[in-house]
């Protein structure tokens, strides 16, 4: 009798199938996103909102993200995973705040610690607009 594959298996078919038919090249692997994930949770200072676009989705979440916003982002495995499925992410690693007093900027920004974090684990990303896109996979080099 012949063993049926598990659902990880499937995911992982599916995802190999949808890269080979749109030419993408991969630039990330669990590994490097569970460091990623990790690193954003235990070293800076708040975990950063982002936008997440999934290979088999047609559209990302949240569908716009071209200004700060009031939220933090959720580095959990539940939103996360499964990384192979991760086409890209585009993070802003700031968000507003509530004014304290007239003077206060109302914005909390870790960009600078968020980028030396990615230097020192070698993830690529490109800058754009305050944003730094992570590619899981892209058709060519897109930094």
């Amino acid at each position: 009798m012949a063993k049926s594959a598990s659902p990880d298996q499937i995911f992982r078919k599916r995802v190999r199938r949808e890269v080979t038919e749109r030419g993408l090249t991969s630039f990330m692997n669990d590994t490097r996103w569970r460091e990623l994930q990790s690193t954003v949770r235990s070293e800076l200072p708040f975990c950063p909102p982002y936008q997440l676009k999934m290979l088999a989705w047609t559209r990302p979440h949240p569908e716009t993200f071209e200004e700060d916003v009031w939220y933090l982002g959720d580095w959990s495995d539940e939103c996360l995973q499964p990384f192979a499925g991760i086409e890209w992410m585009r993070v802003r690693p700031r968000y507003t705040v509530a004014r304290r007093r007239p003077a206060d900027t109302g914005i909390e920004d870790c960009s600078e610690a968020f980028e030396a974090m990615l230097a020192r684990l070698h993830i690529p990303a490109r800058v754009d607009g305050g944003s730094y896109w992570i590619y899981g996979y892209a058709a060519g080099s897109p930094f």
